[in-house]
This record gives structure tokens, sequence and C-alpha cells, in this order.
């Protein structure tokens, strides 16, 4: 084993607040990670909500957006939904927006910037009586945003056992605050994995394949270091990790006890810092450090594996691992979830989920639940499922328009223009998916697996100050509670009683707020 390095915790190189977004069936938020628990036509729609540009605002109590009894139309001022966000829907989600165009709907968009503007504009825009009817879901928007009176309540409005939103109706419980619930998670998505040179490692010698480990049931904490160790003994500049800004925390996650919990039925916060898991896995991230295991310097996944030299890299999967294979296309990247707690008692995982809300004083609540419903019946619609499969797995892809002919074809797989039989434009920038990763991937988009019992961590649902006190720690990169014990090396304990009373100076104001919410 090479010598120890001790290593001082630097600046935060992602962003987990500012997301990126392509179109309604695959978003990726790059740095990124949501609650726990692709897109082209969609089924039959469920919605009373038909004739959304027709219709104005009324209180009937015979049916709900999901064709179901007992819930309340929602509200609505016509056939204009507005759009709040810092990407337009009508060029990144345009799948989508024609389907709402045939109920009879259109999008204005309001553009604003991500991070904490978005936020402020937002508030502005409440405040004044001019609110948006729909915003997309960001780290803080639970709790800080619903604590805030930024968003509605929806029970009245949508059936969360209809057939449209039943198989993530964990997911919306999720986001529960005194009983209510504000956010409708229409993709449930795998959140931080480890991504991995699988060819690499092979023309090294390693011993064992991580994902065949995983397949063994054999993708522990223990086997995890073991593995870092052996790659690490090839050389005094070989690392076995390189951590993002999540850090420690879906490390954290897989005791089964996140860092900071917000019970939303019970309206409590629950900060976790003193207990016994966290300290196990803080101890156990901090012994990696000390033992020369970890390369602290960010790299994005797109030079990561570049030299060589590094192991593992922790990565939100989508963004992680299409930059990571484009770069390396000859060679075999893959990825394995967070290793297994082997203390546990149950994998556990963090998650990731996409999805909407609807702003406090919104007008046309019933094109938002519209909309919203389109992106879920297109996401669980079989057919989307299969061809996003046929996608993500195929060789080669091709662009929809013909460069002959200009006829455009869905079908992306067929490599001649059926209209005039000439070679259609390849599309470069995808890399296949083996299937073996593929069906991990929706194995971690599942939120009724049985292999992974799913929570979220609230932590960075604050406050910035508080994100980056956990991510970054001070100016000098002291006080780095997620960060210090892997990247470092630091001692969590000292750690832990130096900064637990800030944390709970953080955390008070929203135990305030949420304890006298009606």
């Amino acid at each position: 084993m090479k010598l120890n390095k001790r290593i001082l915790c630097g600046l935060l190189a992602t962003a987990l607040a500012v997301s990126t977004v392509t179109a309604c069936g695959t978003p990726e938020q790059s740095g990124t990670e949501s609650k726990n628990d692709t897109s082209s036509s969609t089924s039959q729609s469920t919605s009373s909500t038909d004739n959304g540009g027709a219709d104005t605002e009324s209180k009937d109590e015979s049916s709900d957006n999901t064709g179901n009894t007992g819930v309340t139309e929602a509200p609505s001022n016509g056939s204009v939904m507005k759009w709040l966000g810092y990407y337009d829907l009508n060029t990144d989600d345009k799948v989508i927006v024609d389907q709402f165009a045939d109920e009879g709907y259109t999008v204005e968009y309001i553009a604003t910037q991500s991070g904490a503007v978005y936020f402020e504009k937002l508030a502005q825009l409440v405040a004044s009586d001019d609110s948006p009817d729909l915003v997309r879901y960001e780290w803080m928007s639970f709790p800080h945003g619903v604590s805030k009176n930024l968003y509605m309540a929806i029970d009245d409005y949508v059936d969360f056992d209809s057939p449209t939103w039943s198989g993530v109706k964990s997911t919306i419980e999720n986001f529960n605050l005194g009983g209510k619930h504000y956010y409708l998670p229409y993709q449930v998505n795998p959140g931080v994995v480890l991504l991995y040179n699988k060819t690499a490692l092979e023309n090294e010698g390693i011993s064992a394949d991580p994902f065949e480990l995983y397949q063994q049931g054999e993708w522990t904490w223990d086997t995890w270091k073991e593995l870092m160790i052996e790659w690490c003994d090839l050389g005094d500049d070989y690392y076995g990790l390189l951590p993002t800004g999540f850090v420690a925390m879906p490390f954290i996650v897989s005791t089964g006890t996140p860092l900071i919990d917000v019970d939303g039925a019970n309206k409590q916060i629950v900060n976790n810092m003193k207990d016994a898991n966290v300290q196990r896995c803080q101890d156990f991230l901090q012994s990696l450090a000390q033992e020369g295991l970890i390369q602290p310097e960010y790299m994005d996944p797109a030079s990561v594996f570049s030299d060589g030299k590094i192991m593992f890299a922790e990565f939100g999967l989508d963004w992680g691992y299409s930059s990571a294979q484009k770069k390396m296309r000859e060679s075999e990247i893959y990825f394995v979830p967070i290793p297994r707690d082997p203390k546990a008692d149950a994998y556990y995982s963090n998650s990731d989920t996409f999805g909407y809300l609807i702003p406090a004083g919104a007008k046309n609540v019933k094109a938002a639940l519209k909309y919203s419903e389109l992106c879920r019946l297109a996401e669980i619609d079989p057919e989307n499922q299969e061809a996003a499969k046929d996608e993500a797995t195929a060789d080669a892809l091709y662009y929809p328009k013909c460069p002959e002919c200009g006829v455009s074809t869905p079908d992306k797989l067929i490599d001649k223009c059926p209209e005039c039989n000439a070679d259609r434009r390849q599309n470069n920038t995808h890399v296949a998916m083996p299937e073996e990763l593929y069906e991990l991937k929706m194995e971690l988009k599942n939120p009724e697996s049985e292999e992974f019992t799913f929570l979220f961590d609230d932590c960075f649902g604050f406050s910035t100050e508080l994100t980056d006190m956990l991510q970054v720690g001070d100016a000098e990169g002291q006080g780095c509670i997620l960060g210090g014990p892997l990247k470092a090396g630091e001692s969590y304990t000292a750690l832990r009683d130096s900064y637990f009373g800030t944390v709970e100076g953080y955390l008070q104001p929203y135990r305030d707020i949420i304890a006298n919410m009606s």
C-alpha cells in the first residue's frame, strides 16, 4: 500500500441546485438527486380535462383528472398554461407540448435563471398575484419552497390511487407535509452510482469485476474497499475514488439512516448527525482517505478515466455514464450502485425523481395537472418503454429528418429513409448501453424494487447556506461535514461536535414554520 495522503477539502465542483433537462421524458439532473421512492405517444387519457381550452373554473365533485369520483375539478382560466423555468418547454419538451396542444392548450414561457434567482423570481410572482401555473422540482422545493408557501397542495385535485399515479404513490408520499402533498413526480430515476472503466480493470488484472460482485450479491463496503486497495497498489498515482458534489451523502443513505430526514407526515425535521450509523459510515469513509484511496480534485465524467488512474467516480447515472462512455468509446464504461452497507438490514439506495409543482395562486391548475398527466402517461406507456430500451441498447441511432428528401421518420433505429431509401444521418453522440446495465438502470428506477430500498436525504432541501456548509465548508474549506472525512480524512467526530449546533440553527426556523402550517 502506498503512503497516506493528507488532502484538503476543496471547493465543490458540481452545483446540485443547478439542473439541466432535455425533454419531458428524458430529464438529466446533472449533479442532482431528488426524492426516492421514454416519450412519444401516450396511452388513452384518463383525465376529465379533455377540453381544457374551452372549460372554465368549476367545482364538479363527480369526476377528477383520473376519471375517478370524489376529487374536485381543478380551477382553469382558459387555454394558456404559464411555465416558469430556465428552459422553454415549447422547444425542449416538444413531444408533450404537441400532445398538450391536442388537448386545447398552449404554453407561455416565463424565462428565469436557475439557482437562487429561480426561487426569488417565483416568490415575486406569487406575492404579486401573477403566479405561473407550473414549475419543475428543485432540491430546495421541499421543504424550503413548501415552507415558504410557494406551492399549492394538490390533494383536492388528484387521485393518487388512480392507474396514472398509483405507481409513484409511495414517492409522492415522501413529499407529504402535514398530510398535504405538493409534488407530482412523474418519473423515478437512478440516483448516484459508481462509474468505472471495465476495460482498464481487466487490462490491469484486477481480481474481480464490480458488476459481477453486484450480481452475486457480494457488492458491499468491504469488497469495494478491497478492490480499491488492489487498484491503488499498482502505483502511487492510482486512486480508488473520485468523489463529486454528493460526497458522503449516498454512502450515508446506504446505512438506512439519512443525514437529515424530513418526516413530513408528523411535521418533524430530524438531524441524524449524532446517529451511530452516520458516525460509522463517516468513520469508514475517513479510513479511505487516510489510506490514500481518494482523489479529491474534481474532474468531469468525460475526462475522469482518461489517464487510466482512477478506479471509481461518483456521479449521477444518466449524465455521468453517457459523458464518460462518449469520451472513452474504445473502453467499456460500467456502473454499479453505491455498495451495500454490510451491517444494514436491507440494500438501501439513493434515488432521483423528476416532475412538477403548481405555484400558490396559480390560475390554470387544470392545465398544469393535464401537462403533468401527459408526462406520466408517456412515462408508463409500454410502447414508449420498449422503444426507450431499444434505443438505449442500439449500436446506432439516426436523426429523424432525412438529409435527402426531408421526410421525418420517428423510428431512430432505421438506417435507410423509408421514403427515398437514402442513408439517414447517424447520431454520433449516441453510445449503446449493454442490456445488463440497462436492466440495472431500470431496477434503480423501480419504486417497488425487491432488490433496493430507496431512501432520500433531505439535507440539500433547506438553504444554500446549509448546503454549502455540508458540501464545501467555509472559505478555507473547513467544516465540510459531508466532504471532510471522505476527501480529506478529517475526523467526523470533531466536525460533528463543532458544527451540530450550527446545523441545528439552520434547521430550527423550518421546524417552527412547519409546526404552524395548517
